[in-house]
C-alpha cells in the first residue's frame, strides 16, 4: 500500500468519496480471498491461528475468512480463545485487584492444546463456553470436524508458542492481523497505528458496551502492556500478515469519535490525551458512519 497522507485521504473524500470507500473495501476483499486460497491449498484438516492486538479486526477477519473458505467448497469452523479463559477464582490479577485478561496465563493453555489436538486427530472435542458476565466457564459444546475441515482459532495469544508449540505436528497456517499503516501529515506521523486502533476501540466501547471514554483510556493502558509482553514478540512467527487499515476509516469515525471524546471530564487524568487525539481526528473530512458498506470490517466497531 502507498504511504497514506491526510491530504490524499481528504482529497478523495471531498471529490470522490465512493471511490476511496470502494477501493478500500475491494483491497481487503482481495486480501481475504488470497489468504483463503492459500489456506485451502493443502489437504486434510488445517488449523488457522489468527492473532492480533485489540481492535485489529481479527474477529471479523476470521469470519470473512470462514466465508471465503466456504465459497471454495471447504467447511470451516471458528474457535475463540476467549472461551478458554480460566474461571475468575483461578485467573490472574493486577496489583490493584483487577483481572488481568491480557496474560496468556489467564487461559487454560493445557486444555487448549488437548482440545485442538483431539479435534485435529480424532475429529471431535468438548469446546468450553466462557461467560464474561459470570466470569466463569459455564458449559461445554461437543464439536465435530470432518477430515477436510478448516479450523480457525482466533485470539490475542493465537501465535504464542506456549499454545502453538503443543500443536507443532499439526497442519497449521499462522496469521497476524493488525493496523500496520500510519497516516502522515507532511513528513510527520499524524495517526499512529495504535491511535487508529484506539479510535476503533473507543467507538466500539461506546456503541456496544455503554462505556465512557475514561474507561476506554484506562483499559487501554493494560491492553498496551499485554500487547508488548504477550503479542508483539511473536508476530514474526506468522506465515501471513494482514494490514487491516481502511484508508477512509478515520473520516467515517470522525463525528462519533469527537462526540465521545467531548464527553471526557476535564478533570480526568486522561483529558490531555483525549484532547490530543481529538485534535488529530478533527483534521479529517467527515464522511459519516452511514457511508460504511454492509459487510465491511469496520462494522465490527460501529455495529
Amino acid at each position: 500500500m502507498n504511504k497514506l497522507t491526510l491530504d490524499s485521504i481528504n482529497l478523495l473524500v471531498k471529490e470522490t468519496p465512493e471511490k476511496i470507500i470502494s477501493e478500500s473495501e475491494k483491497r481487503y476483499d482481495n486480501i481475504i480471498n488470497a489468504t483463503a486460497e492459500r489456506i485451502c491449498s493443502g489437504e486434510g484438516r488445517t488449523l488457522v491461528m489468527v492473532a492480533g492486538p485489540s481492535s485489529s479486526g481479527k474477529t471479523t477477519t476470521s469470519k470473512l475468512l470462514k466465508k471465503a473458505i466456504e465459497k471454495t467448497g471447504r467447511n470451516a469452523k471458528m474457535i475463540s480463545l476467549d472461551d478458554f479463559y480460566r474461571s475468575q477464582g483461578d485467573i490472574y490479577f493486577f496489583e490493584d485487584g483487577t483481572v488481568d485478561y491480557e496474560t496468556v496465563k489467564a487461559l487454560d493453555v493445557d486444555y487448549i492444546g488437548e482440545c485442538l489436538h483431539s479435534l485435529m486427530n480424532e475429529g471431535r472435542c468438548r469446546l468450553p463456553r466462557f461467560s464474561f458476565h459470570s466470569k466463569k466457564r459455564e458449559y461445554y459444546v461437543e464439536t465435530v470436524a470432518e477430515q477436510d475441515d478448516i479450523i480457525i482459532v482466533e485470539g490475542l495469544h493465537a501465535l504464542n508458542p506456549v499454545i502453538t508449540d503443543q500443536l507443532e505436528n499439526e497442519q497449521m497456517v499462522k496469521i497476524y492481523v493488525s493496523v500496520s499503516s500510519r497516516i502522515f501529515d507532511g513528513d510527520e506521523v499524524l495517526m499512529s497505528k495504535r491511535d487508529i486502533r484506539l479510535v476503533r476501540r473507543m467507538i466500539r466501547d461506546f456503541h456496544h458496551r455503554n462505556s465512557s471514554p475514561e474507561n476506554t483510556f484506562y483499559l487501554w493502558n493494560g491492553v498496551r502492556m499485554g500487547e508488548d509482553r504477550y503479542l508483539f514478540p511473536f508476530e514474526d512467527r506468522a506465515d501471513i500478515k494482514i494490514d487491516s487499515i481502511h484508508p477512509y476509516e478515520v473520516c467515517a469515525f470522525k463525528d462519533v469519535a469527537i462526540k465521545v471524546l467531548d464527553r471526557m471530564d476535564k478533570k480526568s487524568v486522561y483529558y490531555p490525551a483525549a484532547q490530543e487525539l481529538r485534535q488529530k481526528i478533527s483534521k479529517f473530512i467527515s464522511i459519516g458512519e452511514t457511508a460504511v458498506p454492509e459487510g465491511s470490517l469496520l462494522n465490527e466497531f460501529i455495529g
